[in-house]
């Protein structure tokens, strides 16, 4: 059976001899570059397309599952770092090339700065240092300060909801990295290359967070025949990460993917957190894409039969979320040690591999789920691609060879043809061009129509679901705001007026770390699935509406088809395939469309601060004046209290109104950055694919007269060429058939 690979390469030859023989047709005198235009800038959108062919697997699953390990022995290698830690944010893509080679991206000064100031606001000391401009971290003076400011933060303030205060954690390494980054940052993206054998190298920046929080981006290349060069696999964040940041990150990721791999260890099994994962998953309009592994550790289990009861349990909890699993059981250790040169392996882990080996029933269970994973990852790769790419391409293609036959055919008929008889000809065929010309602006103007009214449901809907007061996650996310409490019991022992503006920053840092928890487990995931849904509704629209312009077309390619018959100009025949819209992934990657990012950042300002160390100024001095004029006992730290109490409002007040502002701005970037830009461009490939049909029948076809009439070239000579284009472009017909036959064979 035929490989993807193989096909694709057949696919390419074949187009590269399209465009081969449209160039002999250029070279013809008499020919203009408009007479070959549409076909040639067919044949070069398949040569782009398959070029920019990515299919993309990210691999998720808790902290310590090992899904590392797990993509490292996919490529029978020891290359990505295995266990490093949960404070880095990125996703770690990794492909197949002709050498090792790891590409790491520096974000510039501007974003370093933008992450620190929105860690540092209401931060004591730092609004004085920064001059109302924003923090720099290049100032010395500036380092000092927030290392002083951290140092100074009571360290049982800094944990919120029994996690790490992510933003003490962000400044800290900020701090902690800056000279080994200094001189690799700019104010641009930096990228920096480690090759061959310097490759190791970039896992210094990977797995300390002192450097990896510099990164924005890593991309490996190994030099592995395991997988196809346009396979990406993405070595994502533990989806029980602490920062709700990284969950958004992965969440854009997921966006993007063609399957999804969700690692489970055997240690562990199946818990509350992948449970709330894959229903994040299931909210975002996903799940199809995903399975599952389980990865075993070969000394957690005394038996196999207890593994495959293990196993059995974490396929009936995961089947509440995904009916009908499907789970792959191996050792992404076991497989990766024995992939690799015994010499590389340290004493330990070869006595590991040793001890492993002699265990044969569970080196064979293992080895058949390997198998059989890999079996599976293969066949639903190159599923979507025969289906989604080859089989289109390859029908585009046939069309333009068709039309290039069908422009030499008619030329040539007209060369045999007196005068008096071509132009008896041209007149009825241009009368027919005319109508397939109308025939395609009624379809213009009928298929515009249709968008206009899809824009304007769609518009509806897009209103409904972010609207604040009725939609289905404004209402919501501001009752979260409004009700969020924080327990102040905990800051009250060490809250007196000198701390104060340290208590006030914390207290802000857990409703903040709170809210973008709420917005990246709930609010995010309903928009994701929300706008699938969306996608959905667009394709069913024009697959809907598609068949009645199939017909529309179709008829008026086989009255021009019966005028030439009786012309006796062969005009070949109509492909059986019906015109339908080309897929949407496709298209989204073709056209470069995107979503917003799920990052959502919110931008607060230090006013807060300034407003509420004010009202605790007031409160103090009321405090003041009761003492001294003794009209009523003085409350121990009622003023402060109160202070922070203000605080806590005038936060969620601010936060509140920049959500609305916000979610209004990100609705309308859904509207005419999105939704519209997708259906204009389904509905201009759609109009693109019935033109093409067109355009094979149709082709304007007096140049070669008027270049015989005026003596530019000789008529045998012209009918040799014209004889030869027409032989080659029936020839490549035949080969695009038996492609295309060779891609639904594979795919079946």
């Amino acid at each position: 059976m035929s490989t993807y690979k193989d096909l694709k390469n057949k696919l390419l030859s074949l187009n590269n001899s399209v465009l081969s023989l449209i160039k002999d047709g250029e070279q013809i005198p008499g020919i203009t570059e408009r007479s070959f235009e549409s076909w040639k800038q067919t044949c070069q959108g398949i040569e782009k397309q398959l070029g920019d062919d990515t299919v993309r697997v990210a691999v998720v699953g808790p902290i310590k599952s090992g899904k590392s390990t797990v993509v490292n022995s996919l490529f029978n290698g020891d290359y990505l770092k295995r266990g490093a830690g949960v404070v880095t944010s990125m996703v770690t893509r990794v492909r197949c090339g002709d050498r090792l080679r790891a590409t790491l991206c520096f974000k510039p000064w501007e974003s370093v700065n933008a992450d620190i100031n929105r860690a540092v606001v209401m931060l004591p000391s730092v609004n004085d240092l920064s001059d109302g401009e924003g923090v720099d971290i290049r100032d010395a003076e500036t380092r000092k300060i927030l290392s002083g400011v951290l140092y100074e933060l009571p360290k049982e303030y800094l944990i919120a909801r029994d996690t790490r205060n992510i933003n003490s954690v962000l400044l800290s390494n900020y701090l902690a990295g800056y000279d080994r980054v200094r001189d690799i940052v700019t104010d641009q993206v930096e990228t920096r290359h480690f090759e061959d054998d310097d490759f190791p190298r970039h896992r210094e920046f990977v797995a300390d967070d002192r450097l990896s929080v510099y990164l924005r981006d890593i991309q490996l290349e190994i030099n592995s025949e395991e997988m196809d060069t346009s396979i990406e696999i993405a070595d994502c964040q533990g989806s029980d990460s602490p920062n709700p940041m990284h969950i958004a990150r992965i969440q854009d990721y997921l966006l993007v993917t063609n399957l999804i791999v969700y690692v489970i260890s055997s240690r562990t099994g199946v818990r509350q957190a992948d449970i709330n994962f894959l229903s994040m998953i299931d909210q975002m309009g996903i799940l199809e894409n995903l399975i599952f592994v389980v990865n075993c550790d070969f000394n957690e289990h005394e038996t196999l039969t207890g593994l495959r009861s293990l196993v059995d349990r974490i396929r009936e909890e995961v089947s509440l979320i995904k009916p009908d699993p499907e789970v792959y059981v191996f050792s992404g250790l076991f497989n990766l040690f024995r992939a690799m040169d015994e010499d590389a392996l340290t004493a330990k882990d070869a006595a590991r591999l040793t001890q492993w080996r002699s265990d044969t029933d569970f080196v064979a269970f293992s080895d058949e789920g390997t198998r059989t994973f890999a079996d599976s990852l293969r066949h639903k790769l190159n599923k979507r691609r025969y289906t989604l790419l080859l089989q289109n391409h390859s029908e585009r293609l046939s069309i333009a060879t068709a039309g290039v036959k069908q422009w030499a055919a008619t030329n040539r008929r007209m060369l045999a043809e007196d005068e008096q008889s071509a132009r008896a000809i041209l007149e009825k065929t241009r009368r027919h061009r005319e109508k397939l010309t109308q025939a395609g602006s009624l379809f213009k103007s009928t298929l515009d129509g249709a968008s206009r009214k899809l824009k304007k449901d769609l518009k509806n809907d897009i209103d409904r679901f972010f609207d604040p007061r009725s939609g289905e996650v404004m209402p919501e996310l501001i009752a979260f705001i409004r009700n969020c409490q924080i327990d102040l019991d905990k800051y009250i022992p060490g809250l007196t007026a000198a701390e104060f503006s340290n208590t006030l920053y914390m207290v802000f840092q857990e409703f903040k770390q709170s809210l973008d928890g709420f917005m990246t487990k709930t609010v995010n995931p309903r928009v994701m699935g929300f706008l699938k849904k969306q996608e959905n509704k667009i394709t069913e629209y024009f697959e809907t509406i598609a068949g009645s312009y199939d017909v529309m077309a179709r008829e008026a390619i086989v009255e021009y088809q019966k005028v030439m018959k009786e012309l006796g100009i062969s005009a070949g025949t109509d492909s059986q395939n019906p015109i339908k819209p080309r897929d949407i992934e496709l298209i989204k990657q073709q056209e470069e469309i995107s979503l917003p990012p799920a990052v959502f950042i919110m931008n607060y300002t230090g006013k807060i601060r300034t407003e509420v160390i004010m009202r605790l100024g007031v409160y103090s001095l009321g405090s003041f004046l009761r003492k001294v004029l003794r009209r009523q006992p003085d409350r121990d730290k009622a003023g402060e209290i109160r202070a922070l109490k203000d605080g806590i409002t005038r936060i969620k007040q601010e936060t509140e109104k920049s959500i609305l502002f916000h979610f209004k701005n990100y609705r309308e970037n859904i509207k005419f950055q999105y939704v519209f830009r997708l259906v204009d461009a389904i509905s201009g490939s759609f109009y693109k694919a019935v033109l093409g049909r067109f355009r094979t029948y149709s082709d304007d076809i007096e140049g070669i007269k008027n270049a015989i009439a005026g003596k530019q070239v000789d008529k045998e000579q012209m009918a040799e060429m014209l004889d030869t284009i027409s032989r080659t472009a029936s020839d490549l017909e035949t080969e695009i058939r038996t492609l295309t036959s060779g891609i639904a064979f594979t795919d079946g």
